[in-house]
């Protein structure tokens, strides 16, 4: 008799549990009436027939249903039921103006414009800085460049030295070097 009760006990404990989930034809029409909802708000019916569908299957359809269904199902229904005056994202305005404040970008590997020569009205101002010394490097450069063209031979050392001894004048803070326009080249006249 023990072992007849256990066997019964562990009958009844089964069946109990097996009734704790929900049934498949439960989800099944859940899951319909929600891709009806759905499809509903994709299609061009009107707003209370959409926010009547989400009212319907918030009541009584989610049982078994996942907690993001249920979220998304109140979701719309709460956009639905907000006062059709107020703007919506979905709709846009053609009351409002719309404010650039550059030009749209016509390339995505094109740099983006310049923002504050907008600002100045039509006047460009243009500074042109050149680097402390760089004149007097320049001048010894094409001293250089001068010497070398002309020289022959072993004379062209001269050019060299000539251009080592100028260009470290140019940019010391004294005012003791010798300008570019004092140096000849080796052998020659300025």
């Amino acid at each position: 008799m023990v072992g007849g009760v256990g066997l019964l006990g562990a009958g009844v404990i089964a069946g109990v549990c097996s009734a704790c989930g929900p049934s498949y034809q439960a989800v099944y029409e859940c899951d319909v009436h929600f891709e009806h909802c759905y499809a509903l708000d994709e299609s061009g019916a009107s707003a209370d027939a959409k926010k009547e569908c989400w009212r319907d299957w918030l009541h009584g359809y989610t049982y078994g249903q996942s907690r993001d269904r249920v979220e998304y199902g109140g979701t719309r229904y709460s956009q639905l039921s907000l006062d059709p005056t107020l703007p919506s994202e979905d709709v846009p305005s053609t009351t409002t103006k719309r404010m650039s404040a550059a030009p749209v970008p016509t390339s995505a590997f094109a740099p983006p414009p310049n923002v504050s020569e907008s600002h100045v009205a039509g006047s460009v101002v243009t500074v042109s800085a050149r680097a402390p010394g760089a004149d007097c490097a320049d001048a010894c450069a094409q001293r250089w460049t001068t010497c070398r063209s002309t020289c022959k031979g072993g004379s062209c050392d001269g050019c060299d030295h000539a251009y080592h001894a100028c260009a470290p004048g140019c940019f010391r803070e004294e005012a003791t070097f010798t300008p570019p326009s004092a140096l000849t080249p080796p052998g020659g006249t300025k």
